[in-house]
């Protein structure tokens, strides 16, 4: 019985394994066909003769249409084969993006990439609750840390390879070639992906739970109405747009930031922005790395501990001003950008695959990343129309406050999940 207990156990590891890993791979390779539209851009403006508005218009249809995507395609994922759904959405956007590189028409370019904002939003939440089927809560925090890092990498190989795809034979082949990698991530995510493990992983007794999906007519709201009555999911419902609007405002302008503020060259200003999504993936694994597993409320002190880094450097930015040393508020930059994809990604994450293998844990994975874009959306014209009306100090008000109402937030759920636990003891 014990060696057969010790095979059942050696098995169960390697399957974790290899589920990780297609995990991650997958999740990464949905970057492939969603952000190579940046890079393509100013080749397509010097073809079509678009104008930034103009140009804009297609990213920006495709962010909504994706956080919108994130409510649905979560709720979607509670009720599906995970296997079967994740294979169709990148299946489809793999279409979208090769029909997208046939293309020479603005109005079909924007319904093509609309759509695939749709289709690229059945990953997170989907993805998020086959790990919560082949890992307990209590490992949450170690999947968060070595997970999360995983659409940085997505992001980072996109841009690299679109740039040299748009340089060596222009941008049509930015989205055709991503298109024939996304078949091919699709085919082994159906060949090797499986939704569950014969037996349920161990889940933790202490671990928040929400509702099973009800049967019968998908209920959009419904996702949402249970989070908003979960203390802990509302708190981090709040948390993940306000977040969202400090990592995105920052990631947007980063660049633009440096060129105004330190004198830097467009080149220069660049290259130093870098340090933001590398700040960002070390903050994700931190957060994962700090999260106790036993705790069902170990997420937030982390966020407490997290939104006050935040309040201290962007406060340093505001003190630096204009300053000639760009290597300072790069630095004060980075570290902002450490403190708000941290927040995000293990709120994302963590909190989700808190609920367990019972929970819905696609529908707050993609509710929570709907909120989180929703933020980074308004950051985006809040702080282009601060920059034009007052300038940076503005800015650096509007962050300081978004800082300051997370980590009163966090302040008060750590008080408010003291006082339940002391009530049930």
């Amino acid at each position: 019985m014990h060696a057969t207990e010790t095979m059942h156990t050696q098995t169960m590891r390697s399957w974790q394994k290899r589920i990780f890993i297609i995990c991650w791979i997958t999740y990464a390779s949905y970057y492939l066909g969603r952000v190579n539209l940046a890079v393509a851009l100013p080749a397509m403006q010097e073809q079509f003769g678009w104008n930034r508005t103009v140009a804009g218009l297609i990213g920006s249809s495709f962010y909504w249409v994706y956080a919108i995507g994130q409510l649905v395609n979560g709720q979607l994922g509670d009720r599906v084969s995970a296997r079967r759904f994740v294979a169709l959405g990148l299946g489809v956007s793999a279409l979208l993006n090769v029909l997208f590189a046939t293309s020479s028409s603005l109005l079909v370019m924007t319904a093509l990439w609309m759509l695939n904002g749709w289709a690229q939003s059945t990953g997170w939440g989907p993805l998020m609750k086959t790990l919560s089927r082949w890992f307990s809560p209590q490992q949450r925090g170690r999947i968060t840390a070595l997970f999360s890092p995983c659409y940085v990498a997505g992001h980072a190989l996109s841009w690299a390879m679109t740039g040299w795809l748009v340089s060596q034979w222009g941008w049509r082949a930015a989205f055709w070639i991503p298109g024939l990698l996304l078949f091919a991530s699709a085919t082994a995510w159906y060949s090797i992906a499986r939704d569950a493990p014969p037996s349920p992983a161990p889940q933790s007794e202490a671990a928040p739970t929400a509702a099973a999906p009800k049967s019968g007519a998908m209920d959009i709201l419904g996702p949402l109405k249970g989070i908003l009555r979960h203390p802990t999911l509302r708190w981090a419902l709040g948390t993940c747009f306000l977040s969202g609007m400090i990592k995105d405002g920052l990631t947007l302008w980063s660049t633009t930031y440096l060129m105004e503020q330190t004198g830097l060259a467009l080149p220069m200003a660049a290259l130093s922005s870098v340090l933001i999504p590398i700040a960002g993936m070390g903050g994700a694994f931190l957060a994962g790395w700090l999260v106790r597993g036993g705790d069902e409320h170990g997420e937030v002190p982390v966020v407490l501990g997290l939104a006050t880094l935040m309040v201290l450097t962007v406060l340093g930015l505001y003190a630096i001003g204009g300053t000639q040393t760009w290597w300072l508020p790069a630095g004060l930059m980075a570290a902002t950008a450490l403190a708000s994809h941290g927040i995000n990604a293990m709120l994302m994450s963590s909190l989700p695959l808190s609920l367990g293998a019972g929970g819905q844990v696609s529908s707050a994975a993609g509710t929570f990343d709907f909120a989180s874009y929703v933020g980074g959306a308004l950051s985006a014209i809040l702080v282009g129309s601060l920059q034009d009306r007052f300038g940076w100090a503005a800015v650096y008000t509007l962050w300081v406050g978004v800082a300051i109402t997370i980590a009163a937030l966090a302040g008060w759920q750590r008080v408010h999940s003291r006082k339940a636990v002391a009530t049930e003891s």
